[in-house]
This record gives structure tokens, sequence and C-alpha cells, in this order.
């Protein structure tokens, strides 16, 4: 799976999907005005009434065009300002809380959290939709930070472990290709033509003496919106059917089990996958299973998923070698990882399962809470120097500081081994940490910026962890540069400041250092070669306005710089867990995914 690929063609799509949006407001446009020109014809009968008229084209345009815009804008901008959780939110979903004591909802907090790790992605917030018996699920968000999966209730009763792994394989494999992405972009576009035939509805519902014209405008404008909604469907189903057998192959190479995933949709094939949710069908295109089934002869046309039997069957068809093979052999991907996440290869769910369960069950029930998950946060920012160390402990809340000491003693006491585990305690607590108020959000950055500042110069593992913790809980408007900012000039500068941080965490000898910068310059988008900035020189805030504009570049541009990040890591033969962490911190600030590039 090409990841950078594969977002290329999500971004084609959405031109084509603007076209396609296009037109359809143009066809609803001339049928109004047709509407218009009819019922006035008819009120003047016996006189004629022209056919064209250019002041009642224009006031057409005005009001029907510019409804569906501004309904549509309005959609759009709450979506961006909400992200995925509005859509689970308004489906009926309920964010399962990380605490919860339902085995079955603690079972599937696991899977997601093992795809997250296997996907380099931060664990998106779960939800259950608890009102629906259809076995369905389905990932939103306009970002690897911002991401939700659902499930129904059907889905999370009716599924094994294997099942339920393949199904999240599945919505996460979405989230990585920028499917989700474009498929809330859809919804907030398509709103404005599905809300035509709510305000026909209105029109509908008029009683009074004189109130027959209006209904009769209603039910003819509720036909014009019925052709607007059958236009949205065409693009609904156009952008869906081809992501799914995607994603189905995503799964697979996240689980390495497509018996698991087969079995799920034999399931799905035997009891059905309806979501009765009003909702539902502005957002058929987000569900893994079709969530309604449209009961007209051109049904196919508007079907946003392919059948099931054709997607088992070419699940029959993939090779199953790899998926027998024990956690073990996996093992040597973790040493690679950077290297295959770039040419595409995705390691072993197994291996985020191993890593999972290695971890202290007294530690893992700290990051189930808040507080809990601050003190977390807050141990992984901890100074080794006593002194400093306990000057950081006096800035914590006194209920987050046992989790804090906890992790701190139990990081220290494998030295080695705990820096392989540094990114696994963050993803951890993560999606606990967005789940919190704003206030909270805020309060807990501005700790793990005391913290920081308190333990002296930042080091490069510290920055990546508060990179990470920065971009998932900061909004999406307030940690983006503008456009206008990019010059050629000033992204060859980013480009060296990334390069020359991630040289200098991971070669000490200043030599190597210098020719791990130069080659993996040579590999970057650079326009023009640039001289190695000194560490001292790299500051929180230079980097982080860097990551901003870079994120802003195409996906052929990032791919090329991930590269020559990974050139510069793997000069010396050695991956550090510095190395990792900063190449994962890099690659979410560039909304582009890392798999287990942080856990070698």
């Amino acid at each position: 799976m090409d990841f950078f690929a594969a977002q290329q063609r999500a971004q084609q799509k959405s031109r084509w999907l603007v076209l396609w949006f296009v037109l359809a407001v143009i066809s609803i446009i001339v049928l109004v005005y047709l509407l218009v020109t009819l019922l006035l014809g008819y009120q003047r009968l016996p006189r004629a009434i022209s056919l064209w008229d250019s002041e009642r084209f224009f006031w057409i345009v005005l009001l029907a065009g510019g409804g569906i815009a501004l309904t549509s804008l309005y959609r759009i901008a709450q979506i961006a300002r909400h992200g995925g959780a509005l859509i689970a939110t308004q489906l009926g979903g309920r964010m399962i809380a990380r605490e919860t004591s339902d085995p079955a909802e603690k079972r599937l907090l696991n899977v997601v959290d093992e795809m997250a790790i296997a996907a380099g992605i931060p664990a998106p917030v779960v939800f259950v939709l608890d009102e629906e018996a259809g076995l369905n699920a389905f990932a939103a968000g306009l970002t690897t930070r911002d991401s939700v999966i659902g499930v129904t209730r059907g889905l999370l009763d009716a599924m094994d472990r294997d099942e339920l792994q393949g199904v999240i394989g599945h919505e996460t494999s979405h989230i990585v290709n920028g499917d989700s992405r474009l498929n809330l972009k859809l919804i907030g576009i398509l709103f404005g033509i599905y809300a035509l035939t709510i305000v026909a509805r209105i029109f509908m519902r008029v009683r009074g003496k004189n109130a027959g014209g209006v209904v009769l405008f209603g039910l003819l404008l509720f036909l014009i919106g019925s052709i607007g909604f059958f236009c949205g469907r065409i693009i609904q189903a156009a952008v869906s059917r081809e992501r799914e057998y995607l994603a189905d192959a995503s799964a697979v190479q996240f689980t390495r089990h497509p018996s698991g995933l087969a079995s799920a949709l034999r399931k799905l094939q035997t009891a059905g996958s309806r979501v009765e949710h009003p909702q539902a069908a502005a957002a058929s295109h987000l569900f893994f299973g079709a969530s309604d089934t449209p009961a007209v002869f051109w049904a196919s046309l508007l079907a946003t998923h392919p059948p099931l039997t054709e997607r088992i069957l070419r699940l029959g068809e993939m090779p199953a070698s790899d998926a027998e093979q024990p956690a073990e052999k996996d093992a040597p991907q973790l040493a690679i990882a950077p290297i295959a996440t770039l040419s595409g290869k995705m390691p072993s769910a197994s291996v985020a399962h191993t890593l999972l369960a290695d971890l202290p069950d007294t530690l893992r029930r700290y990051a189930q809470g808040m507080i809990g998950a601050t003190g977390i946060v807050s141990g992984l920012l901890f100074s080794n120097q006593p002194g400093i160390r306990l000057q950081q402990e006096k800035q914590l809340p006194p209920a987050a500081l046992p989790a804090a000491q906890a992790l701190h003693q139990w990081l220290s006491a494998q030295p080695e081994q705990g820096a392989r585990y540094r990114l696994v305690w963050l993803d951890l607590v993560l999606p606990v940490l967005r789940a919190g108020a704003d206030a909270e959000r805020q309060q807990l950055l501005a700790l793990a910026t005391a913290l920081i500042h308190a333990g002296g110069r930042m080091s490069p593992s510290r920055f990546a962890l508060y990179s990470l913790l920065r971009d998932t809980l900061t909004p999406p408007s307030a940690r983006r540069a503008k456009r206008g900012e990019l010059r050629i000039a000033q992204l060859d500068q980013d480009i060296a400041s990334l390069l020359a941080l991630i040289t200098h965490a991971g070669h000490e000898d200043a030599k190597i250092a210098a020719a791990a910068y130069q080659a993996a310059l040579a590999d970057s988008p650079a326009s023009a070669p640039a001289p190695m900035p000194d560490k001292n020189a790299l500051s929180l805030a230079a980097i982080s306005q860097a990551l901003s504009r870079l994120a802003l570049a195409t996906p052929p541009y990032r791919q090329k710089l991930l590269h020559a990040c990974a050139t510069a890591i793997r000069y010396d033969g050695k991956i550090t867990p510095a190395e990792n962490e900063l190449l994962r911190a890099f690659a979410q600030s560039l909304d582009c995914p890392a798999p287990l590039s942080g856990y070698a």
C-alpha cells in the first residue's frame, strides 16, 4: 500500500467531486427555473409567458444556487471545527470511555489501539451506536489526528476478535489512505443538495385556505430535491466503491489474516448491515458495509459499496502466507520499520499486540482516565536528574503524581526497553486526552511546556513527544500555516532544519553527522544545497513552524521529504529510539502514517 499515491488519488477525486457537484447544482437551478416558469405561466393563463427571463434566472441562481452553497459551506465549517466526532455524535454514537467495564468495549479499544500502533497514527476516539442492530462500522476524520472509529452494537456483539480486527483494520486503512477526509468533504459538499428536500418538506406542511399552491410548489421542489439526492448518491457511489477494495487489501496487510475479514463480511451477508438512523443516508459512503439498499431497479448504480460476494472472493485471492506467522517472526521488521514504511510495506499488527501485552496492568489502568493520562504524559517528560525531576514533580496536580512517578520508574528500570515503549504509552493516552474539555487540553499543554522548560535544553526525544502531543491536542486552525507563507527558499530552509535535527539526534560523531545530512539533503525535495544548521540553532518554535509550512506541500513532496529523513536515519546502519520518535513526530505533523517507526 502506497499512502502517498493513495492520498494523491484522493486529492484528484476531490477535484472530480467538485466538478460533479457543480453539474448537480446547475441541473437543480435549471429545474427550479423551469418549475417557477411553469407555475407563473399556469397562474397567468390564458396569457402566454416568456420561457426565458434573465431577471428571473438571476434570482433563481441567487436563491437556489446561493442557498445550496451557503448550507454546504455551513456544514463544511461544522466538520472542520469538530472533525469526525461530529458525524459520530449525529449518527447517535456514544463515545466509549477508556475505563469502561464492558468486556466487548474493552476488546474493541484494545483492537483499535493495536491497529493504530501498526498504522503509525494516533489511536482514534471510539464510538458505539447503541441503537443499531445491523452489523456496521465507519471511520471519520479530516486528519490522522482528529479521526474517530464507530461501530454498531450489532457488530460489536456479533464479531469475534479476529473478525473485529479485520473490520477495524479496514476502517484504519480509510484513515491512513486519506479516504476519511475525502468522505467528510463529501458529506459537507452534498449537504446543500440534500437540504433542498428538507426545505421542500417545510413547504409541504403549510396549511390554510390558500396553501394549495405552496404545497404544490413544495411537492415539485421535493421532486427536484430528489433528483439532487439521486445525483449526490451517484457521486457517493463513484467515490466510495473502489476505495472499499483498497481498504480490504490494506486491512489484510495490517492483520496478515484475510480469513478474519472474510468471515466478518460473511456475517454481514447473513445478518445485514442496515443502519436505521435518519442521517445514515447522507453518510452511507462512510460505512464498512452498505447502510441501506436503494429500492429501485438501478440500485446497483446507486450502491455505495461493492457486492459482498465480490469482496469476499477478492480476499480469497490474497496470499495468506504471512497470516500465520508468529509474533516473534515480525521482530526484525521493527529494526527496518522506517525503510519498510516509506516503501509501502506494513509490519504485522501482531507486533503491536505484543508491545501492548508487555505493559504493566497497573500503569495501563492509570492511562484510562484524564488524571492518570496526565501523569503518564508527565512521566514521559521527566528528567533523569533527581534535582530537576523534583522541581518537575512540584508542578503536577497531586492526583497525577503517582502515575508519573510509576511510569518514570518503570522506564528507568529498563533503559533500552523503556525507550522502545515511550511512543506506545503516548499513543495509549492520546485518545483519553482528546476526549477532554478544551480547558483540560490547554492546561495539559501548558503543563507539558513547563515540564520541558524545567528540564533545561530539550532533547530530540522530548521534542518528538511534545510535538506529537501538541499536534493532537491543538485545533487545526491554530496549528496550520497559511499557504501564502510558502516560498521555495523558506521551504528549503525548513527541510535543512528537519534533516539537521534528525541527523544530530542519531549521530554523535560530527563527521558522520555531516555526511548523513548531505546524503539526506540530496534525497530531499530541496531545490538547492544548504549548509547544515548548528544544533544550538534548532529551537522548538522554529521546527514547529517548519513542520506547519511543510504540511501544506503536495503528497509527492512530503513523500520525498520523509524518504530523506529515512536516509539520514539509516546512514550509519543503526536506528535509535530518538530517531524513530522524530520520524514519527515529523510524519504526524505532515499528516502521513509512520507504521511502527517509533517502536524499534
